[in-house]
């Protein structure tokens, strides 16, 4: 009998749920081998935004196991892994996870920036100061817990390779994404770790991301079939969903509207300039990537829709009867505070332009083409070649052609959509792993489908963004006065 063609596992860590899938030496996802588990990030009216550790783990080793009861006989090349980024977790002296692990959307550490941006050199990290990144979250996550001890650091996907090798390693691609590695050295950045406060032995060992380690006996008795296989080191969301849309060619700009959003272009040589309001991550040791990202996206659609009760299957065909920006709305989407360009994690969002006859569809379009808006201005500080591709990706984005045909008018360029299944980022993940194997990566996006720009919106959409501006501009004077949540004010009657 014909032995089964062998297969690359990918596990997708989500800040919303987690997956687990099997490609071919192709990067094409296998019917039947995908499994799911949710996890849920824990929000706090103070900013927490904390990742339930426990929940986690069990939930991705049950993906795991669901995976591992489906191969049947098919023999396994290996296991990818890609993870939302970034995430801190602290570990004690005995390498056990200790107090809360923090997401990038968690916002306590805002008061700890101005700090950070004293000792860190953005140019040599890649990214300004910000709540989001390593240094201002150590500092905060040790002044709140002094009672605690820890002994070393690292992000979610790391830890999980620590429970599941013992090895003690990140790759470039989600150190970048910390705030902390040097870009021209590729070292944990000197200025970052006295910002930080903390020694480069606290931190995992730096590797590119076609290192492999293998199971713990432990769980090669879990997981028989994986006895062996080389576990790679994670990588970050947003570099495997750039490969896996096939947007990591040169000339190519990848778009995701996930759970969040952002707009990058990967660009191999040395470090390059990163544009204002831009950072620059890794993909691996010779790939940057370039870009900006939104802390709002299909979050934001799922907000609108839970409060504006919008439930109307005729929801699409109403956004799509509308004109842009005919509302008469300005939306600032800025619900959980702004990540690029302003990297202000008191940021928070408002509608101007309200009237009895505004109607709840007309607020959702409003909010989605203030998403658009933001994507097109990131997209427009990258240095584009006149011939730039935008390739898109994401589930929001993917389920939605207002959003789709808003986002090609916003560009002014045509939009490919890579509508594949498995995932980008899980596919991503799935196709580094080949290739660090010797499986060559697929040039372009694949099959697509063409969103043309309509004549004359691209217009529409520049002056909303200017209007955007405008508003936060005005109402960045009246920060100082406003209330925050559940308190009462003091201005007298």
């Amino acid at each position: 009998m014909r032995a089964p063609p062998p297969v690359m596992l990918s596990l997708d860590l989500g800040s919303s749920g987690l997956k687990g899938s099997a490609f071919d030496t192709l990067g094409r996802p296998l019917a039947g081998l995908e499994t799911h588990s949710s996890v849920e990030l824990r929000a706090g009216p103070d900013g927490a935004a904390e990742v339930n550790l426990p929940a986690l783990v069990r939930g991705i080793e049950d993906v795991l196991d669901g995976l591992h009861q489906r191969l049947g006989q098919r023999p396994v090349l290996g296991v990818a892994l890609t993870s939302f980024v970034s995430s801190l977790v602290v570990l004690d002296s005995a390498g056990q996870p200790t107090g809360p692990a923090l997401s990038y959307a968690d916002t306590r550490s805002a008061g700890e920036v101005e700090a950070v941006a004293q000792l860190v050199d953005p140019a040599q990290v890649g990214c300004p100061a910000f709540s989001a990144y390593w240094p201002a979250q150590l500092r905060w996550w040790r002044a709140a817990h002094p009672q605690l001890r820890p002994a070393r650091y690292c992000g979610v996907a790391d830890y999980l390779l620590l429970r599941w090798t013992d090895a003690w390693l990140t790759s470039y691609s989600l150190a970048s994404w910390t705030g902390m590695l040097d870009r021209f050295s590729l070292t944990w950045n000197a200025g970052a770790l006295a910002a930080a406060g903390v020694e480069a032995d606290q931190l995992p060992e730096l590797a590119d991301h076609d290192t492999a380690r293998t199971l713990r006996p432990e769980f090669q008795a879990r997981w028989p079939k994986l006895a062996g296989v080389p576990f790679y080191l994670g990588v970050s969301d947003g570099a495997t969903a750039t490969v896996g849309s096939g947007a990591a060619g040169d000339g190519c700009v990848a778009l995701t509207v996930g759970g969040t959003s952002a707009v990058r272009m990967a660009v191999t040589g040395p470090p390059p300039a990163v544009p204002p309001g831009l950072w620059s991550y890794r993909i691996t040791r010779q790939t940057h990537l370039l870009g900006g990202a939104l802390i709002e996206g299909g979050n934001l659609y799922g907000w609108l829709t839970s409060v504006l009760h919008l439930g109307s299957a005729d929801l699409d065909s109403e956004l799509l009867a509308m004109d842009p920006d005919s509302h008469g709305l300005t939306f600032i989407p800025s619900l959980g505070g702004t990540r690029s360009p302003d990297y202000d994690p008191h940021a928070r969002g408002t509608v101007h332009g309200l009237g009895y006859a505004t109607t709840p569809a007309q607020i959702a379009r409003a909010a989605m083409e203030s998403v658009t808006c933001r994507l097109a201005d990131l997209a427009g500080r990258l240095p584009l070649p006149d011939d730039a591709v935008f390739i898109a990706s994401g589930r929001a984005l993917l389920a939605s052609r207002p959003w789709q045909q808003m986002l090609a008018d916003a560009l002014g360029r045509p939009l490919l959509l890579g509508e594949r299944l498995g995932g980008a980022s899980a596919r991503g993940a799935a196709l580094l792993a080949l290739e660090a194997q010797g499986y060559p990566l697929p040039d372009g996006p694949g099959p697509c489908r063409r969103v043309e720009p309509v004549a004359g919106h691209h217009e529409l959409y520049q002056d909303a963004t200017r209007r955007m501006h405008a508003l936060e501009t005005a109402l960045s004077g009246l920060r100082g006065l406003r209330p925050s949540p559940g308190t009462r004010s003091t201005v007298p009657a």
